[in-house]
């Protein structure tokens, strides 16, 4: 990876989005980073890193509210795991002539306890283009509770169940967002490529691109709460009524020792640029990168079922209501993580927005703030670039 320029701060009218966002409640801590094809950043943060506690007592939630944002802080990326990770891996794989992945084998040639499964007939396109057939989540956690006491049980179970879970519909036939089918990409990467998840993501992404705050974080493995951002008070895990910190806050993640292909990744807002950097470089036909331009046109050029704004490993913005924001172009694609975090990079316009929050603090409900920020950041940003880029 090519040299990182310290970034400039944002233009107050995008850094007002931020400050406004935590004012408002929408999330205890922001932050925004926009990258350019030339390679320069601008980044900027608002809020703390842990500001409640509860509820308990008459009134409710309590503040606590700790030590500010600052630019090395972790954030749980949630959903941002399948690009980073699994569809970076894959990306990386396809780039290689001989490489055993190809994206019409199906999971049963890559994954031995999935051949007898339904999902053993669906490519590696349909999965990674949410068109396999698996549905959108299951509760296995809670499922599974009866074995908490046995973790390595409990995943071995959890994964058993993921692959035995009856289709929908025939793959290929729509496209339904789908944790399951990235899951199970996940452990077809594992044995394929002969090592465990986070093993892989930290020497074949994190290491080649210069990730030092980027990783998945087994459970029970020690952090500091001054280093990452809260997240849920949930209370069948939070007995204490303290919120979720550097424990992954999807729960089928967390009954998978916290590894898994559509979760689980901790991250800072600059390693989170400087991957998706390697997207927008590599989208713009760059051949030195970590990427091949050839790979990434595969991916980010077709879906896997017709009628849909979803590509392979990525989702592309729909005609009316997309989170991408107005003004961004038909090139684009871009990723959601349910715990409030979001990626759009796009090659026309040179440019790829990071916008990371912890909008699951100190509960999940309600989603309807999140979903009107998003659109708002972004637009703001591809207005605030056309001006860059025409007074040049």
């Amino acid at each position: 990876m090519s040299h990182v320029e310290p970034p400039e701060a944002l233009p107050h009218g995008l850094m007002s989005h931020l400050e406004g966002a935590v004012a408002a409640g929408v999330c205890s801590a922001a932050a925004l980073g926009i990258v350019l094809a030339e390679g320069r950043r601008h980044v900027g943060w608002s809020g703390r890193l842990h500001a409640w506690r509860g509820p308990e007592g008459p009134n409710g939630w309590q503040p606590d509210p700790g030590p500010p944002l600052v630019a090395s802080s972790l954030w749980d990326l949630a959903s941002l795991t399948k690009p980073m990770a699994v569809t970076t891996l894959v990306c990386r794989e396809l780039g290689r002539p001989d490489g055993p992945l190809q994206l019409d084998r199906p999971l049963g040639e890559l994954l031995a306890d999935a051949r007898p499964q339904a999902l053993a007939g669906a490519t590696l396109a349909q999965l990674l283009g949410h068109a396999s057939g698996a549905p959108a989540w299951r509760d296995f956690y809670a499922q599974t509770a009866a074995l908490a006491a046995r973790p390595t049980a409990r995943a071995a179970e959890i994964r058993r169940l993921v692959l035995a879970t009856a289709l929908q519909q025939p793959a290929g036939q729509r496209a339904e967002y789908s944790d399951l089918g990235f899951m199970a990409l996940g452990w077809a990467l594992e044995a394929t490529l002969g090592a465990p998840l986070d093993a892989l993501f930290a020497e074949r992404v994190a290491g080649p691109l210069g990730l030092r705050q980027s990783g998945f974080r087994r459970l029970g493995q020690p952090l500091s709460p001054a280093d990452v951002c809260a997240t849920e008070v949930w209370p069948s895990r939070c007995p204490d009524g303290l919120p979720l910190r550097g424990e992954v806050h999807d729960d089928n993640c967390a009954g998978l020792h916290g590894v898994a292909g559509h979760a689980g990744l901790f991250a800072s807002l600059g390693d989170v640029l400087t991957w998706a950097e390697a997207w927008l470089r590599a989208a713009r036909g760059d051949e030195s990168g970590l990427l091949a331009p050839r790979a990434v046109g595969a991916l980010i050029g077709q879906s896997a079922a017709p009628s849909t704004t979803w590509r392979l490993g990525w989702d592309t913005a729909s005609a009316a209501g997309s989170s991408a924001g107005a003004g961004v172009s038909p090139s684009a694609f871009g990723h959601l993580g349910f715990t409030g975090t979001s990626v759009w990079i796009d090659p026309a316009r040179g440019a790829a927005a990071v916008l990371l929050t912890n909008r699951v603090h100190p509960s999940r409900e309600p989603h309807a703030p999140i979903k009107a920020l998003r659109p708002v950041v972004h637009g703001a940003i591809w207005r605030w670039l056309a001006a860059v880029r025409s007074n040049r």
